[in-house]
C-alpha cells in the first residue's frame, strides 16, 4: 500500500512539468531578490525540457515551430556583430545578455505537456511573489515617508528591486493578470485578485514612475475597449474611460509621491529648456537618443556592432557634449534607436520580425493579456532599452512562451 501511495506520487509530482513550475518561480524570486535565481531558473527550465523530450526530439519540435525560433533573431544580428565589433569583451557580454532568446524557446519548445493548471499556477506565483514584494517596497517608503517623498523633488525615486522601470512595468503587468486570473472559472479566487488588481493600481501611483504608469493606462485602455465591444454597453463604457482619464488628475492632487514627481519633470523641462543636462535624468535621455541616432549614422545598414556601441556612444559625447559628466554619459534611452545604433537597419528588421512573429502567429493577438504584454513592453521602447538587460528580458520570454503555450493547447 505504501509503495502504491510513492509510485502515485511520482507520478503525479516527480514531472519535468512540476520541475518547469519551480524554475519559474525561482526566475519571479529573482526578479525582486537575486538575479542568480533567474539564471538558475533558466538552466532548470532547459533540464525540464530535455527530461521530457530528449535532445534530438526537443531540436526536432523547436525548428517545426516558427513562433519558437524566430525569437532567435534578437540574438543572430548581435552575434554576427562580433565579426566586426572591436571590442570582443563587450561583444561577449552582448551575446550572453542575449542567449535566453535562444535557450528558453528551446526549453518551451520540450515542455509540451505543460497544462493549464502548470500554467495556472505559475501565474498565481508571479502574483504572490510582486504583491509581496510591493508590500516589502510600501513598507519601506512608509518607514521613510518625510525624506524619500522629499527626495523625489530631487529626480529620486522610492527604493525599488534592481531597475524601478521594469520592476513597475511587470507590477502593471500583475494588475492586468490579476484581471486576467479573476476572468477564470476559480470565482472562490475572485474577492483575492480583485483587491489585488485595486492595490496594484494605487501603489502604481504611490510609485509614480512614469513608464510604469503609461503602460497602466494604455493597457486600460485597451481592456476598456474590448470590454465596450463584448458588452456592447456604448454609454457606460465611454463614462468608465473618461473616469479612467480623470484619475491621474486625482492622483496629483491625493498622492504626494506622484505630485512630487511631476513637480520635478516640469523643473526637469525648465532646466533642459536652460541648457542644464548634467543630473537631469529626462534631458540625458534625450540627448541619449540624440547621440544613439548620430551613432546609427556612422553604418546605417549593419551599425556599428553590439561591442563596440558604448565606445562610439562615448566618442559622440566628448566630441558634442564634454560638460556631461562620464557617469551621465547613458547608452540610447530607447529600444528601437538601440538596435539601430548597434546593429543598423538590418538588426531593427531581424528585431521586429522577432517581437511581430509570435504575437500574429496562432491568433496569439486575439488574447487581450497577450496584446497588454505586448503593449506594456512596446510602449517601454520609447523611453528605455527594456530588452537589453537580463530582468527585462527574462519578464518578457517567460510570459511571452507561457501565453504561447496557453493559447496553443488551451484556446
Amino acid at each position: 500500500m505504501q509503495e502504491t501511495k510513492s509510485t502515485d506520487f511520482k507520478q503525479q509530482y516527480v514531472q519535468p512539468e512540476w520541475m518547469a513550475v519551480l524554475s519559474c518561480v525561482l526566475i519571479f524570486v529573482g526578479f525582486v531578490a537575486s538575479r542568480a535565481f533567474i539564471s538558475i531558473g533558466m538552466i532548470g527550465l532547459v533540464v525540464s525540457a530535455v527530461w521530457r523530450m530528449g535532445f534530438i526530439a526537443l531540436f526536432k519540435h523547436y525548428f517545426q515551430r516558427k513562433e519558437l525560433w524566430v525569437l532567435a533573431f534578437f540574438f543572430v544580428p548581435v552575434f554576427y556583430s562580433g565579426l566586426y565589433s572591436a571590442n570582443i569583451e563587450q561583444w561577449l557580454n552582448w551575446v550572453r545578455i542575449k542567449l535566453p532568446y535562444l535557450v528558453l524557446p528551446l526549453a518551451f519548445a520540450g515542455l509540451t505537456q505543460l497544462t493549464k493548471k502548470h500554467i495556472t499556477i505559475i501565474l498565481y506565483s508571479f502574483l504572490i511573489v510582486m504583491l509581496t514584494s510591493l508590500i516589502v517596497v510600501l513598507a519601506n517608503y512608509a518607514l521613510h515617508f518625510e525624506a524619500v517623498t522629499n527626495s523625489m523633488l530631487l529626480g529620486n525615486a522610492i527604493a525599488m528591486p534592481f531597475s524601478h522601470i521594469r520592476y513597475t512595468l511587470m507590477l502593471a503587468f500583475s494588475f492586468f493578470l490579476a484581471l486576467y486570473l479573476s476572468e477564470e472559472k476559480e470565482r472562490q479566487l475572485n474577492h483575492w485578485l480583485i483587491a489585488s488588481a485595486v492595490f496594484l493600481f494605487i501603489a502604481l501611483h504611490i510609485l509614480a514612475v512614469r513608464s510604469g504608469l503609461l503602460a497602466l493606462y494604455v493597457g486600460m485602455l485597451v481592456y476598456l475597449i474590448r470590454w465596450i465591444i463584448l458588452s456592447k454597453k456604448y454609454g457606460l463604457g465611454f463614462f468608465f474611460i473618461a473616469t479612467v482619464a480623470a484619475l491621474p488628475v486625482l492622483a496629483y492632487w491625493l498622492v504626494p509621491s506622484f505630485q512630487n514627481k511631476i513637480a520635478h519633470s516640469f523643473y526637469d523641462l525648465q532646466e533642459m529648456k536652460a541648457g542644464v543636462i548634467n543630473y537631469r535624468y529626462d534631458a540625458m535621455r534625450l540627448v541619449s537618443m540624440k547621440a544613439g541616432l548620430m551613432v546609427w549614422g556612422q553604418d546605417v545598414l549593419m551599425g556599428v556592432g553590439a561591442g563596440d556601441l558604448s565606445a562610439a556612444m562615448n566618442d559622440y559625447y566628448a566630441q558634442s557634449y564634454p560638460q556631461l559628466d562620464e557617469q551621465n554619459r547613458l547608452l540610447p534611452h530607447h529600444q528601437f534607436i538601440w538596435v539601430l545604433a548597434s546593429l543598423g537597419l538590418l538588426g531593427l528588421f531581424q528585431f521586429l520580425m522577432a517581437f511581430y512573429v509570435p504575437f500574429f502567429a496562432i491568433g496569439n493577438f486575439r488574447q487581450w493579456i497577450f496584446v497588454v504584454l505586448h503593449l506594456i513592453l512596446f510602449t517601454s521602447f520609447f523611453t528605455e532599452h527594456t530588452l537589453e538587460e537580463q530582468i527585462g528580458t527574462a519578464f518578457y520570454l517567460i510570459f511571452l512562451l507561457l501565453f504561447i503555450q496557453r493559447f496553443r493547447t488551451h484556446a
